[in-house]
C-alpha cells in the first residue's frame, strides 16, 4: 500500500511550500494509484492544505516520517497524511490527518436519513461525513485491519481545519458529534494549537517501523469486509458508487415511507458491489438504533465475520436482518428468515447457486414475502465495480457459462485474460505479478480429489504432468484468503466464493471439455465433487434432469472462479480439446493483450 510520497517530517516541511512538490505529486499520482489524472480539487486541496500542515510542523522540535495520500488497506479511500515517530522511550506512534479547506459558513448540517452528514458549499457541493470521524475511521482501520506483531503502535486521530474560524456553538462541536470529537482532536484556527502540538510533540525521532506501514501485513482480507462494529464502521473505508447511493436512499425512503413490513432483493452479478451495499445499509441501521443482524451462509465468509457483534446464524431475534448471498440459501429457510421482520434485505445472484440444494431464487424470495404480507422493494445492481476496466470480459463469462451465449471479447489492455500453456507458466505469470501488496491466488474446478484432507500441509492433490499442488487446508479459509503475494495452495470453490483478488489463475479441470462439432461440453466422469452427486441421487429425480442440475452446478464453480480477479486472469485447461480451441484466440503475450474468446459454442453434456 504504498503512499503518494514518503518523506521526512522535516524534508517535507522544506518543500511542501514549493510549487514544483506538488507537481511531483501529480506526476506521480498515475504511477503509484493507476488511476489515471489527479482531479482539480484534489489538486488545489494540495496547493493549499500541505504548505498550512507543513507551518504548522515547522515551528515544532519533532522528527520522523510523513506519508501522503495512504490507501487504507481496505476499501478505496486514502487518508490524507500520516505522522509516523518514535516518543522518547521508543513507543512508536501514528497521527493520522485529515485535512479540510473549509471555510465558516460553508458547511451546514445535511439531515437526510438521519445520517450525521455534512452538505459543504464548495464549486460543487458535495456531502461530507464529520472530517473527526473520517480521521478516526482511517486510524481505527489502521489499528484493526495492519497486523503490527508485538510492536502495536499507538495511533491517533486529527482533524485540521486550518482555514475554519469557529464561532459560539460551532455546527462542528454540536452535541450530536461528541462521540466523534472524543475519538479525533478537531483543529481549527483558534482552537485545538495547544492539544496538537502537545500529541506532535510525541514524534521524537524516526521510526524502524515504518515499514509497518510501507510494507503491511493484514489481519484480515483485502477482499472482503472483514471487521465492522460500533469501533470501525468499515462502510466508510469506500466510496459508495451513485448506483449504490441511489438504492440505499430507495431502501431508506421506503422503510420510512411504508409503515408495514418490507422485503427488499437486490440482484446484481459479481462485482457489481452487494456487499458494500450490505454494509452501507448496516452501518445506517445500527446509527438509528436498530440492532440489525447480518447472515450469510458462506463459510469462508463466515470464517471472517463470525465473532462480529453484526454477524448473526439467522436465528437471532431482530426486527432488521440483511442476508448476503442468497442465493447459497434452501428455499426452505425464507419463512423462518422473514418472520417478524420490520425489514429484510437479500443480495442474491441467481446464477451463483453451487449445489442442489442451494434453492433460493428472487422468484421464491419475492413468492414468501407476498404470502408474509410484506411490501416488496426490487432492484437491480449492474455498474461493474470489482474490475478494473473488465466489466466485457465478466459479461463475456456471465454469457459462455450462465446463457450459452457466445460473442467476441473486445481486447482491454488494462484487463489481462492470457492463457497458459502449463500450470507451470501460470504460476510463474502470477509470481511475476506478485510484488509489493499485490494478491495472486490459484483456483480450480473440482476435478481432484483431496487427498491432504486429514494431512494439511503434507502430500499433494492436484498432479498435472510434472506439477504438484495441494487444495487448501481445511477449515483455514480466513487465513488462506488473508495477506499479500501468492499462496502456493489451490482455492477450491467454497474457499474463494464472495473474496476477489488482483491476480487469479484458474485451473480448468476435465469436466468442462471442448468438442469439435458440438462446442463446450461438461465431463461428469472428471468431477470429485462427491457431495454434489450424492445430493441429486437423494434427489431421485429424473435422469435427464440430474443431468442437467450437474452440469448447471459445474459451469457455476467455474463461473465463481473465472470472476475473482480484480486486475487479471490467466487460464490453464486440462482438457486438450478446450485448450487447443481457446489457444487459437488468447494470446500468451501480455503485451498485447487479450484476443476474442471461443467464436461459437453449444451447451451440452456428455
Amino acid at each position: 500500500m504504498a503512499a503518494l510520497a514518503t518523506l521526512t517530517i522535516k524534508d517535507f516541511c522544506k518543500r511542501a511550500t514549493n510549487q514544483d512538490f506538488v507537481d511531483l505529486l501529480v506526476q506521480r499520482f498515475g504511477e503509484v494509484f493507476d488511476q489515471g489524472s489527479v482531479s482539480p480539487q484534489e489538486m488545489a486541496s494540495w496547493k493549499k492544505s500541505l504548505p498550512a500542515l507543513a507551518r504548522l510542523l515547522e515551528p515544532l522540535s519533532i522528527d520522523g516520517h510523513i506519508l501522503i495520500e495512504y490507501p487504507m488497506p481496505l476499501g478505496t479511500r486514502r487518508a490524507d497524511c500520516l505522522l509516523v515517530g518514535d516518543d522518547a522511550a521508543g513507543q512508536t506512534h501514528i497521527i493520522v490527518i485529515e485535512l479540510k479547506q473549509w471555510s465558516q459558513g460553508s458547511v451546514t448540517l445535511n439531515e437526510t436519513f438521519d445520517m450525521g452528514w455534512l452538505t459543504v458549499d464548495a464549486h460543487e457541493p458535495y456531502c461530507a461525513d464529520h472530517p473527526c470521524e473520517q480521521a478516526n475511521v482511517y486510524s481505527t482501520a489502521l489499528e484493526q485491519l495492519l497486523d503490527y506483531g508485538d510492536l502495536a503502535p499507538k495511533i491517533h486521530a486529527v482533524a485540521y481545519l486550518h482555514e475554519y474560524r469557529e464561532i459560539e456553538n460551532d455546527l462542528l462541536r454540536r452535541p450530536q458529534f461528541q462521540d466523534h470529537l472524543r475519538h479525533a482532536l478537531l483543529v481549527t484556527r483558534d482552537i485545538g494549537r495547544e492539544e496538537v502540538v502537545q500529541l506532535l510533540a510525541k514524534l521524537q525521532m524516526p521510526s524502524e517501523r515504518l515499514n509497518r506501514l510501507t510494507a503491511p501485513k493484514l489481519r484480515y482480507s483485502s477482499s472482503f469486509i472483514a471487521n465492522f462494529s460500533d469501533k470501525l464502521n468499515c462502510s466508510a473505508l469506500f466510496d459508495p458508487s451513485p448506483e449504490q447511493i441511489e438504492i440505499f436512499k430507495d431502501i431508506v425512503e421506503t422503510l420510512d415511507a411504508v409503515e408495514g413490513p418490507t422485503c427488499v432483493i437486490i440482484n446484481g452479478i459479481v462485482g457489481t458491489g452487494k456487499t458494500v451495499l450490505a454494509m452501507l445499509l448496516i452501518r445506517h441501521l445500527m446509527e438509528r438504533g436498530k440492532n440489525p443482524r447480518y447472515h450469510v451462509r458462506s463459510a469462508a465468509i463466515k470464517a471472517c465475520v463470525e465473532q462480529l457483534d453484526f454477524y448473526s446464524d439467522g436465528t437471532a431475534e431482530t426486527e432488521y436482518l440483511v442476508v448476503d448471498e442468497a442465493h447459497r440459501l434452501a428455499k426452505e429457510r425464507l419463512k423462518r428468515l422473514l418472520r417478524n421482520k420490520r425489514l429484510a434485505v437479500f443480495f442474491i445472484d441467481d446464477n451463483q447457486w453451487l449445489h442442489p440444494d442451494e434453492t433460493c431464487r428472487s422468484h421464491h424470495i419475492q413468492d414468501e414475502a407476498a404470502r408474509a404480507g410484506m411490501h416488496i422493494l426490487e432492484r437491480t445492481l449492474v455498474k461493474q465495480l470489482r474490475c478494473e476496466d473488465a466489466g466485457k470480459y465478466l459479461q463475456w463469462v456471465d454469457g459462455f457459462l450462465n446463457h450459452g451465449e457466445l460473442e467476441t471479447l473486445e481486447s482491454n489492455e488494462r484487463y489481462e485474460v492470457l492463457l497458459a500453456d502449463s500450470p507451470e507458466e501460470m504460476v510463474q505469470f502470477l509470481k511475476n505479478r506478485a510484488q509489493g501488496n499485490t494478491t495472486c491466488r490459484v483456483v480450480g474446478g473440482y476435478c481432484w480429489p483431496w487427498n491432504t484432507f486429514r494431512t494439511p500441509g503434507r502430500g499433494y492433490d492436484i498432479e498435472i504432468g510434472d506439477w504438484k499442488a495441494r487444495w487448501n487446508a481445511n477449515g483455514a479459509y480466513a487465513e488462506w484468503n488473508r495477506g499479500f503475494g501468492l499462496i502456493a495452495e489451490v482455492g477450491a470453490i467454497y474457499t474463494v466464493q464472495g473474496f476477489e483478488y488482483d491476480y487469479v489463475g484458474v485451473l480448468i479441470g476435465e469436466d468442462l471439455a471442448f468438442v469439435d462439432g458440438k462446442g463446450l461440453r461438461v465431463r461428469p466422469a472428471a468431477q470429485q465433487y462427491k457431495q454434489l452427486t450424492e445430493t441429486l441421487n437423494r434427489l431421485n429425480l429424473p435422469e435427464e434432469q440430474k443431468r442437467h442440475e450437474f452440469a448447471r452446478a459445474v459451469r457455476n464453480i467455474y463461473y465463481v472462479l473465472m470472476t475473482r480477479a480484480k486486475k487479471g486472469v490467466v487460464l490453464y485447461a486440462a482438457d486438450s480439446g478446450l485448450r487447443n480451441a481457446l489457444r487459437r484466440y488468447i494470446r500468451s503475450d501480455p503485451a498485447q493483450g487479450c484476443a476474442p474468446l471461443l467464436s461459437e459454442s453449444r451447451r451440452g453434456i456428455i
